[in-house]
């Protein structure tokens, strides 16, 4: 019987989120995925925290717009992990063996910005998981407000805890903050959402809207922007105190919030995704077609290459276990992946992982190895350029481990071969 989530959003209530304060006092390790870099970190109050540096790529900017997004979000009834103002002593990271690491966490001490780790997360698959009308609009809507560019099916930036599904990662967002003078006229551009991973799912936008858009109002969105440390806005050319550029931030907000439903352009040919009563994983039957066969031998020995994938419950303490190896081998275009799921053995390493989650991630990886209608958005894609999304870094539950190459007439083989040495 399918499982589904059937939880409300996270409420919206009247009080004013706070945008607490706390010390980092262990620093883990770095998350490799995506460009920011962020790190795993322990605060003084025992939790743990995805922490965005300062120091990395746009700077202080990049913390506002996660700041302003993540409590606007939360406000508007989406989920997203708890944030906190994370006061980082660069010392903490002494131990940390990667020069590029140690860099950013120098160039970072002071006021940086944690995330609520979510343990044991699922990175968002739509083959793998399918989202109900009213969700997948209100995120779209609240992406076009906001103008996240960053949540194609490449990088959805979405992940799935508890059953339910959860917005991370908007630093990318809100991009007039980088130009004030041309802010008015940023912020009454069209958003594209054509490459939007939600779109097949969002049938009405327009509901989305008038559930919506009531409730950015300027008491809102100044309390959000109260959020906002005076450190991360002060300096900011053109405006001569923290609160003027609080005050930028609203009207823009409010300028774009009017009509925007009408300046969001979808796909043209849309491909909908079945309609669901509530979201939820996926079952083995849900129209996702096996993949394709292994292909045949080859003459002479080729170079292939290979990574195993991994289930890592608790990236903080680096326990894993092997659930499938993916094989790519160029010269033949072969691209194949064989899974198998020892739901036992991720329960011995967390006894709440999301086994159901796990096997339906990968049984999406095999769909997009096997090509085809099964690929989703990857069909349009080469072998070799499947294998590469396939084998980025990622951080949440599913990963894939390090790439390996060697020889082989047959990869078909070959893949057999490795699923039994490296999963037992």
């Amino acid at each position: 019987m399918r499982q589904r989530n059937t939880e409300s959003a996270v409420p919206v209530d009247n009080l004013r989120p706070m945008l607490t304060q706390a010390a980092v006092t262990r620093y883990l390790t770095p998350l490799r995925e995506g460009g920011s870099l962020p790190g795993l970190v322990e605060a003084a109050d025992g939790e743990l925290y995805v922490l965005k540096f300062s120091g990395a790529g746009q700077g202080r900017k990049t913390l506002v717009a996660e700041t302003v997004c993540g409590l606007l979000a939360a406000r508007l009834g989406l989920r997203v992990p708890a944030l906190r103002a994370l006061d980082l002593d660069p010392v903490v990271g002494l131990g940390e063996p990667d020069e590029q690491v140690q860099a950013l966490l120098k160039g970072s001490g002071g006021l940086n910005l944690g995330m609520g780790y979510l343990a044991g997360a699922l990175g968002f698959d739509p083959l793998a998981y399918e989202v109900e009308p009213r969700e997948a609009g209100r995120v779209l809507w609240f992406d076009a407000l906001v103008g996240n560019v960053d949540r194609s099916w490449r990088n959805p930036n979405l992940l799935v805890h508890a059953g339910a599904l959860w917005l991370i990662d908007h630093g990318a967002t809100m991009i007039w903050q980088h130009n004030w003078p041309t802010a008015a006229a940023s912020a009454l551009r069209r958003y594209d959402a054509r490459d939007h991973v939600l779109a097949p799912f969002a049938s009405d936008l327009a509901a989305a809207e008038a559930e919506l858009a009531p409730l950015v109002t300027e008491d809102l969105l100044t309390g959000v922007l109260a959020e906002v440390p005076d450190v991360w806005i002060e300096g900011e050319h053109g405006f001569a105190s923290a609160d003027e550029v609080r005050r930028a931030y609203v009207d823009a907000l409010l300028r774009r919030a009017d009509g925007l439903a009408a300046r969001v352009d979808l796909p043209e040919e849309p491909s909908p995704a079945p309609q669901v009563a509530a979201s939820g994983w996926r079952l083995p039957d849900d129209g996702v077609p096996a993949p394709a066969p292994p292909a045949s031998g080859t003459a002479t020995p080729q170079v292939f290459e290979y990574a195993a994938l991994r289930l890592v419950p608790r990236v903080d303490r680096g326990e894993y276990v092997n659930a499938g190896v993916v094989v790519y081998q160029r010269a033949t275009g072969f691209v194949a992946a064989r899974t198998r799921l020892d739901a036992v053995r991720l329960r011995a390493l967390d006894p709440g992982a999301d086994t159901e989650g796990a096997a339906a991630l990968l049984r999406a990886v095999e769909a997009v190895c096997g090509g085809g209608s099964g690929a989703g958005a990857a069909a349009g894609d080469d072998a070799g350029r499947r294998f590469r999304w396939l084998v980025a870094p990622r951080s949440a539950l599913l990963q894939p481990g390090p790439v390996h190459t060697g020889l082989t007439r047959a990869p078909g083989e070959e893949l057999d071969r490795l699923l039994e040495l490296l999963v037992p």
